[in-house]
């Protein structure tokens, strides 16, 4: 027993820090991201992690987690449908000093953008290119055929490219005008949806 404390505690060491970043491109917010990591992690737990190979840990962990991920999006939404006077968005804090300017225009036009995708198809494009994991892995993970994360990704960055294009080409009303109909192609998904 433990032994197997012991091995969990080492886990979630190696493992917490690309969940939380995970789910902070997921949620939009590092302290909800930490807060659903500490779930998952006890989830995982409770779960009977131990019956488990080692190439099923990771992506079950990242399950649990976007689940109640999903989950608390879809209570969010129900609130804000209930009491829009009552759900404002967060303000973003100023950019760190020692970071260079348009590195910090960058992240943000990029972390607007993602905003703007729905979890289905933010969720793979984000544990592939930021996570680094391999389709199979997020096949897994998300628990979708390996050809339907190859084309959700293949629809995000679709989606990213025209979000992000006014932007890079000088932004204009145009931009605006691009912003607002890709966000509602994407919204037009249902957002809430990652099954396969």
């Amino acid at each position: 027993m433990e032994r197997d404390e012991a091995a969990f505690t080492a886990f979630v060491e190696e493992r917490k820090d690309s969940l939380v970043n995970y789910l902070t491109h997921v949620t939009r917010s590092r302290d909800r991201a930490e807060e659903i990591a500490q779930d998952a992690f006890v989830r995982f737990y409770r779960s009977g992690w131990v019956s488990r190979t080692d190439e099923q840990l990771v992506p079950y962990l990242f399950r649990i987690a976007t689940n109640l991920s999903i989950s608390q999006l879809r209570r969010e939404k129900r609130w804000q449908r209930l009491l829009p006077f009552l759900t404002a968005r967060e303000e973003r804090s100023a950019p760190a000093a020692d970071r260079p300017m348009i590195t910090d225009e960058i992240q943000q036009q990029v972390s607007l953008a993602l905003e703007q995708l729905p979890v289905k198809f933010r969720a793979p494009l984000v544990l592939y290119e930021i996570e680094e994991w391999s389709y199979e892995q997020i096949a897994r993970a998300l628990d979708c055929r390996i050809g339907t994360i190859k084309s959700r990704i293949s629809r995000a960055r679709a989606l990213m490219r025209e979000l992000l294009e006014p932007w890079w080409i000088g932004g204009n009303d145009d931009g605006q005008r691009s912003w607002r109909r890709t966000a509602a192609v994407a919204a037009s998904d249902d957002i809430f949806t990652v099954r396969c």
